[in-house]
C-alpha cells in the first residue's frame, strides 16, 4: 500500500498488513533520525535497500548500532540513590529519618550516588529491544539477536511503558552509543501498540509521515535560521483566536522576537488530494495570520504535483505562501531546499513580498 499518511505494519491475530513509505526506507530513516538529532544523522548511516520491510530494516539496523556501542561492554555512570539500609552508606538523609522511621536508627535512609550500568542510555536500549520483540513481521534471525542482547543488559531496568523518554545530554564518555540511542528513541516514541484482550490479539508498529514530516520541517528550519535574530519555537502554544480563549491555536512554527511574531507555518504532509485541499490549510493559516497581524503565512508541503503558490487573501493584506519540499532529494539537498526556504521566510518577514 502507498499514498497514505501511515506506515509500518499491523498484525490482527495471524492476518498481517504491511504499509510501505512512498519514499525510500532510507529517506524515511533519515528524516527521523534528523529531527532527534540535527547536525549528527547522516544517510550513509543508514545503507538499506529500496524493498526492505520497514520494521526488519530498524531492527537490522538497531542491532547493528547496539552491538558497536556496547562491543567494549555497557556503559556505566553515576545514578542517585536514595533508599532504607542496614547500615549508614553515604549521606544520612536526616528529613527521611525522621519523616519516614519516627527518629529509629535502622533500617538508615541514606542517598548516595551508585557507580552503575543501569543509566538512562542502557534503559533507552533495553527498552526498545524489547519492544521491537514485540513488533510483527521481523525475520526469526532478528528475533535471536534481540534476545541475546537482552542478556547484555543485565541489572538495567526498562522505562515503563507511556513514560516521558529520557533527555539524553551527549559528551565525549557517551557519544559511541549516539546512534543506538537515536534509534532507541525512534523505536519507543512511535513503538509497539499491542491490545492483547479479548479472542484476537492485535500489534502495531506505525509511523505517522505527517509527524515525521512536520518534526524534520521544525527542526531543520529551526537549524537553518539559528543565525537570525529572534527565536524559533515549535508547535507553539498559550495563543486562542477568540476573546473568550476558547479557539486554541497551535502553529507549528513560530519565529518571533520577544514579543512580536516575524512568521507563522504550518507543515503539512499529504498524502492524497482531497476535496478539502488545500482550502482547509489556508483558512488555518489565515487565523493564524489574522490573530499574529502577520502580512504572511507559510505552509510547507512534501512535494507533490503543484508548484510553490501564492494566494493573495481578498479584502486583505495578507499572502499565504505554499512551499514545497522534495523528500527524495539527497539529504544535502534536500537540507539546501530548507535552507532556501529560511532565506524566503526572512524576506517576506522584512515586507519582500
Amino acid at each position: 500500500m502507498s499514498a497514505v499518511s501511515k506506515v509500518g505494519v499491523i498484525a490482527v491475530g495471524t492476518d498481517e498488513l504491511s504499509i510501505r513509505p512512498k519514499m525510500p526506507i532510507s529517506r524515511l530513516f533519515y528524516l527521523m533520525g534528523y529531527s532527534q538529532a540535527p547536525g549528527y544523522w547522516r544517510d550513509e548511516d543508514v545503507t538499506l535497500s529500496a524493498d526492505d520491510e520497514l520494521a526488519s530494516s530498524i531492527a537490522s539496523s538497531f542491532i547493528r548500532q547496539v552491538k558497536k556501542a556496547t562491543v567494549q561492554g555497557l556503559l556505566q555512570g553515576y545514578r542517585p540513590v536514595n533508599e532504607g539500609v542496614p547500615m549508614i552508606r553515604g549521606r544520612l538523609d536526616v528529613a527521611a529519618q525522621i519523616g519516614r522511621r519516627a527518629g529509629l536508627p535502622l533500617p538508615a535512609e541514606v542517598s548516595y550516588d551508585d557507580y552503575t550500568v543501569d543509566v538512562a542510555e542502557n534503559r533507552l536500549l533495553l527498552s526498545a529491544a524489547k519492544t521491537l520483540l514485540t513488533v510483527p513481521r521481523i525475520p526469526e534471525s532478528n528475533r535471536q539477536s534481540l534476545r541475546k542482547l537482552l542478556l547484555k543488559f543485565d541489572g538495567v531496568a526498562t522505562i515503563a511503558r507511556g513514560s516521558a523518554l529520557p533527555e539524553i545530554h551527549f559528551t565525549r564518555l557517551n557519544a559511541h552509543y549516539r546512534p543506538a540511542v537515536v534509534l532507541a528513541q525512534i523505536i519507543l516514541r512511535h513503538g509497539s501498540l499491542e491490545q492483547p484482550s479479548g479472542e484476537v490479539g492485535a500489534r502495531a508498529f506505525l509511523f505517522d509521515m505527517w509527524e515525521v514530516f512536520e518534526d524534520f520541517v521544525s527542526v531543520a528550519l529551526r537549524e537553518a535560521m539559528g543565525s537570525n535574530d529572534g527565536r524559533i519555537d515549535l508547535q507553539y502554544t498559550g495563543k486562542h483566536l477568540d476573546v473568550g480563549a476558547k479557539v486554541s491555536l497551535r502553529p507549528d512554527i513560530v519565529w518571533h522576537k520577544d514579543d512580536v511574531v516575524l512568521a507563522v507555518l504550518d507543515a503539512k504532509y499529504k498524502a492524497e488530494k482531497n476535496k478539502r485541499f488545500p482550502n482547509a490549510d489556508l483558512y488555518q493559516m489565515l487565523a493564524y495570520c489574522t490573530r499574529f497581524q502577520m502580512k504572511a503565512g507559510h505552509l510547507v508541503y512534501a512535494k507533490a504535483e503543484n508548484a510553490e503558490l501564492s494566494h493573495q487573501i481578498d479584502g486583505a493584506d495578507i499572502h499565504i505562501y505554499s512551499h514545497a519540499l522534495d523528500l527524495e532529494a539527497k539529504p544535502e539537498q534536500l537540507l539546501q531546499q530548507v535552507r532556501n526556504l529560511a532565506t524566503k521566510i526572512i524576506e517576506y518577514s522584512k515586507g519582500a513580498c
